[in-house]
């Protein structure tokens, strides 16, 4: 949990989601019941499922930061104006 999230696989850990999703479902399906197996898949999926949440705020982070990158250039260009404008209307 120490390393960044941007380090995080988001395909790997929705596939780790998924296979534990499955794998509880089996052991709690099983004829006598695993509960063993269903508390280890239990515990894997709540990690993954933080992991997943971490990187997909990440990501967000990262789309907001690139989006005001684009947007920029015309804010640059608004201020410029709102500046021009008062000097115009003297």
């Amino acid at each position: 949990m120490n390393k960044p999230p941007e380090m995080i696989s988001g395909n790997m850990t929705a596939v780790m989601c998924v296979y534990s999703g499955l794998f509880m479902r089996f052991a709690w399906m099983v004829q006598p019941r695993n509960y063993l197996l269903l508390a280890c898949h239990a515990s894997n999926e709540s990690v993954q499922l933080y992991q997943l949440s971490r990187w997909a705020r990440a990501q967000g982070d990262n789309n907001e930061a690139s989006a005001e990158k684009a947007l920029m250039p015309k804010l640059e260009i608004c201020r410029f104006l709102e500046k021009k404008e008062p000097e115009a209307q003297q």
